[in-house]
């Protein structure tokens, strides 16, 4: 790495952005909240701190526009930043990891007082709606050729196809998850383990072809960290 101050992970998001087309730190922060949160999730004074970075490490370049008499910052890649993101391509992502607080909730049920875990999860399905409302609006302003980046649509609608996915499996889950909850006080926790039994036989997973009694060890690759840091 050319730079010699060490760059984040959020350093390339905000990188691969400004390598599309120029941007101000407002426009860029929106974008964030727009797409980027739902896989790099980071506060937006963060952002306006992490542009000021790249620009005194010469990644990015900083030009004044005004609006009217306001005066504001446009950013747009360097050289040296274009450079910089093409090596850190190369490189191996980072394993997949998902933030879900409801699954935490959820782990603590044998602790929860009653309704806890339900309330939970029906936010997480509420929260899970609106996500699929604005995900549908998103479809359609790229269907109707107004998106932002409406020339690299062939990109977006594939980080669409993620979202809406994800989101409805989130959706699914949620309310077999809750129908279930539904049923553990008319019966006992041997009752429960028991039907967990055929739950579980119905998981759409492979399991060993050869039955084992060792424990399972974690993919090497969930063990590989981080090439470059959180940010």
């Amino acid at each position: 790495m050319s730079t010699q101050r060490r760059l984040t992970t959020t350093s390339y998001a905000l990188l691969s952005q400004l390598s599309l087309r120029p941007w101000s730190t407002y426009e860029l922060a929106g974008q964030s909240a727009r797409y980027f949160r739902y896989v790099w999730p980071r506060a937006e004074s963060a952002i306006y701190r992490e542009v000021k970075q790249l620009a005194k490490a010469g990644l990015v370049d900083g030009r004044k526009e005004y609006v009217g008499r306001r005066a504001r910052t446009v950013y747009s890649i360097s050289k040296a930043g274009l450079a910089e993101l093409r090596e850190w391509l190369d490189t191996p992502p980072s394993p997949f990891a998902m933030e879900f607080e409801g699954m935490l909730r959820l782990f603590v049920a044998p602790v929860a007082e009653a309704g806890q875990v339900e309330a939970a999860l029906k936010q997480v399905r509420a929260d899970n709606q609106e996500m699929l409302t604005f995900a549908g609006e998103v479809k359609q302003e790229y269907l109707d050729g107004r998106g932002a980046l409406q020339d690299q649509v062939y990109v977006r609608a594939l980080a669409i196809d993620f979202f809406a996915n994800l989101l409805n499996t989130v959706d699914d889950w949620a309310a077999r998850a809750l129908d279930e909850i539904a049923r553990w006080d008319s019966h006992s926790v041997e009752e429960r383990n028991e039907r967990a039994m055929s739950i579980l036989a119905q998981v759409p997973v492979d399991t060993p072809a050869q039955p084992t009694t060792e424990t399972p060890v974690v993919p090497d690759s969930q063990r590989r960290s981080a090439r470059y840091p959180r940010g």
